[in-house]
């Protein structure tokens, strides 16, 4: 029997860990009290209370023994004489655990990897409280987002609360479900004539085709592919963006102009960029040449803030990973674009800007391609983790804006109406978190359409200056005409081929690079179509397939050589040329497409006016 119990003890130490220090401590201390007992004169001496302290202390251990092993309750130990039995799982199994609702991977984490929990940064608020964990391991869940409410909330300037616009995740969803489901016609049911059999020589002859059976003739109803989905929450990607997301990718850009050599050139700069990113996250501008510009480009000496423009130039490369349908959930390069978004969230300040630690010249531009970058990651994840950064982005964008519609160095300034260059990159971030289902207020988008006005000249319009009153310029054209293909507004025929005239009439060339127009004037060509598009792909093609390095360290990468090269350095480059490769799955030539403008009718969507 004590042979048995000692089994016993041992199996239950060897299941239970928590009880393997005591259960042996315990056995220690019960032998060595017997043995002074049974061989020292300590044992004659009160020997009932002895006794008594040690039952207790055997059957405190049978008890610990119970609980390890099972005995009270639960499926008996493997010293009851059980017989177990396994067998291999086979094809029936898998057809039964697929009836069977299994949890969905959380978000950062898919199955079969292995990645640290994501450090996203908590909202500073007092009155926001930050997410709860069940475990260091478990993704936090998602905070619920406020209703809109139906009196307005105070904001400088009357500035609407982006709050009061933001829907939940569940009415997000309704914004993607489709309701109406295509129906195939049933293919006719009318009866084959009968076929008169083929003549003699006609049968014999080998060369000659059978006829079809009766049975191919019949209609055949095409299944259309699913649409794409959303790792964040199951939901459809947003139209413009599946391209991104194609399954093959290449062959449905090519009728756009892709190639081969595109795609290669695309996969060797995404490569470069991975390698080249920092620890913390970061792309570090000044270690890759920003801030060395020359002075006074066009006119204006920004003093080398390239150099501190950090969080700028890391949302360049994030959104060059983006664009090439890798998030942080999904491809290649998913840590890369992970440890960019906590890099940009965890430096966010408690206004929500995202600019870093950008000077005066750079911290709007780095605001808005930080916040462009983190509003297509969630477009393209449906992530509710990236809501509240993104939340507090958006809405310093909104308050940022200034009475005329325009964007500056300095938010909201009463005195300057903005500028057309700030104006592309503040515009894509707010048109970007709409297709996220994060609507633009309207009062924010009137103002837009305002300053898009007061900037067009030309004799339809269609031109652009830098700033309300300037001249015409190639680069500043290109933007707005981006800006009218995606905000949707002053899109007359006459103004967007006045534009698109001014602008193919300057393609990528090595007489003049300068990759920051080259990718406005892409992203409105592609918008264009046609032989407009046909020429400048060919012009664009040329130049950056012949520019990108391939040799030693810089492989894959883009010399900083360009107007702005040395103020946002090789990142900077090869991001922006990246980006110019992308097109053709970047954006679907949708002319500015938005979601279904029928969500405002609805009560709970209804926006709040400032008065």
């Amino acid at each position: 029997m004590e042979a048995t119990l000692t089994g016993s003890l041992l199996a239950a130490i060897a299941a239970n860990r928590p009880l393997s220090m005591l259960l042996p401590a315990g056995l220690i201390a019960l032998f060595a009290l017997l043995t002074v007992l049974v061989w020292t004169r300590f044992g004659q001496a009160r020997p009932i209370s002895k006794c008594v302290v040690l039952s207790l202390l055997a059957h405190l251990l049978l008890l610990i023994y119970m609980y390890s092993t099972h005995i009270l309750y639960g499926p008996p130990g493997r010293w009851t004489g059980q017989t177990v039995t396994m067998r291999i799982r086979d094809a029936a199994d898998d057809v039964e655990a697929a009836t069977v609702a299994s949890p969905s991977p959380t978000p950062w984490e898919q199955p079969g990897e292995s990645n640290a929990p994501l450090l996203l940064a908590t909202p500073e608020n007092k009155d926001e409280k930050p997410p709860k964990e069940s475990s260091p391991q478990v993704a936090a869940e998602p905070p619920t987002v406020p209703e809109s409410k139906s009196q307005p909330m105070p904001q400088p300037q009357d500035q609407p609360k982006l709050t009061d616009l933001l829907p939940d995740a569940e009415s997000r969803g309704s914004l993607r479900a489709t309701d109406a489901v295509a129906s195939v016609p049933e293919p006719p049911s009318t009866q084959e004539p009968e076929t008169p059999d083929p003549p003699q020589s006609l049968a014999a002859d080998p060369t000659s085709a059978p006829p079809m059976p009766a049975e191919q003739n019949q209609f055949v109803a095409v299944t259309p592919p699913p649409a794409p989905r959303r790792l964040g929450d199951g939901l459809e990607v947003p139209a413009p963006l599946t391209a991104r997301v194609a399954a093959d990718r290449l062959k449905a850009a090519q009728p756009f102009g892709a190639t081969a050599q595109t795609e290669a050139a695309v996969a060797a700069a995404l490569d470069w960029l991975a390698k080249n990113q920092s620890r913390d996250g970061r792309w570090d501008a000044d270690a890759h040449g920003a801030g060395r510009e020359a002075r006074a480009i066009m006119g204006h000496d920004r003093q080398g803030a390239g150099a501190k423009a950090d969080a700028g130039i890391t949302g360049l490369a994030l959104l060059a990973f983006l664009g090439s349908g890798e998030t942080h959930l999904s491809g290649k390069h998913r840590e890369a674009v992970q440890h960019g978004l906590e890099f940009l969230l965890g430096s966010q300040s408690r206004d929500g800007s995202l600019a870093g630690g950008a000077e005066l010249f750079a911290a709007m531009y780095c605001h808005g391609m930080a916040t462009l970058a983190v509003s297509e990651a969630f477009a393209l994840s449906g992530d509710d983790r990236l809501l509240p950064g993104l939340q507090r982005a958006l809405q310093f964008t909104i308050n940022a804006q200034s009475s005329a519609g325009g964007w500056r160095y300095r938010p909201n300034e009463p005195s300057d109406p903005g500028d057309m260059s700030q104006f592309g990159w503040q515009l894509m971030a707010l048109k970007s978190a709409d297709l996220g289902g994060l609507p633009i207020p309207i009062a924010t988008r009137v103002r837009m359409v305002r300053f898009l006005q007061s900037c067009s000249i030309g004799k339809s319009r269609g031109l652009a200056g830098y700033r309300p009153g300037d001249r015409a310029t190639r680069t500043m054209t290109a933007e707005s005409l981006v800006c009218r293909y995606f905000l949707d507004a002053e899109n007359s025929p006459q103004a967007l081929d006045e534009g698109a005239a001014y602008v193919i009439d300057e393609r990528p060339s090595q007489r003049a690079p300068n990759y920051y127009y080259w990718y406005y004037g892409t992203l409105a060509m592609f918008q264009r179509q046609g032989d407009e598009w046909q020429r400048w792909n060919a012009a664009l093609q040329a130049e950056l397939l012949a520019r990108q390095r391939w040799e030693g360290a810089v492989t894959g990468s883009y010399d900083p050589d360009d107007l702005w090269g040395g103020y946002g350095g090789r990142v900077y480059s090869t991001a922006l040329a990246t980006l110019c490769l992308e097109v053709y799955y970047r954006y679907l030539p949708v002319h500015g497409a938005q979601l279904d403008d029928s969500r405002l009718t609805d009560r709970k969507w209804q926006p709040v006016m400032p008065r």
